[in-house]
């Protein structure tokens, strides 16, 4: 059992009968969250994930064995001319880390003069306070939320459903 995901699909459930959906509007806000994927999809989901985390891993092991020697510029693995074609082809010569972008993203906010407030419960808004960035417990993403912008209709749940699925058709992962 994963709590994480039966307090996300509880929550939608919470928020879509507000919105006062039928038990099919209900279960289409479900599967346009991703909550009701098939075995067959949430296998080929979890594959993709442990080969995302597979090349990760061996794009770190390279990136450790490609550095610029402190006295020369040239590579210490290779001694090609730095950045080394390796470097070059894996994107950065200096990557950076993920936490390295976000804390870039956050400076060039306050570079560009944009103020950006720190709320009580952690998400981020705009000095107006109609745009956030939240946790999406349902989606299990960070997104960003505008309050002008009413909840999904059961045929926009639809719509975003049936797209889904003809996107994983089209790429080999989903049986209708």
């Amino acid at each position: 059992m994963n709590r994480l995901l039966i307090e996300a699909a509880a929550d939608l459930i919470a928020r879509t009968m507000q919105t006062r959906q039928t038990a099919a509007g209900i279960a289409m806000a479900l599967d346009a969250a991703g909550m009701l994927q098939s075995p067959e999809t949430a296998a080929e989901a979890e594959r993709l994930r442990a080969r995302v985390a597979e090349l990760e891993q061996q794009t770190t092991a390279v990136r450790v064995l490609h550095v610029e020697y402190p006295d020369s510029e040239h590579c210490t693995q290779d001694d090609e001319q730095w950045p080394c074609l390796t470097v070059c082809a894996l994107g950065a010569a200096a990557p950076a880390s993920l936490w390295q972008r976000v804390t870039d993203a956050l400076n060039a906010l306050v570079d560009a003069g944009i103020p950006v407030h720190v709320e009580p419960d952690g998400h981020l808004s705009n000095p107006a306070g109609d745009e956030h960035i939240e946790w999406d417990r349902a989606a299990g993403h960070w997104g960003l939320v505008h309050d002008d912008e009413p909840p999904l209709t059961a045929e926009q749940a639809e719509a975003r459903r049936l797209g889904y699925r003809a996107r994983m058709r089209a790429a080999g992962g989903d049986n209708p």
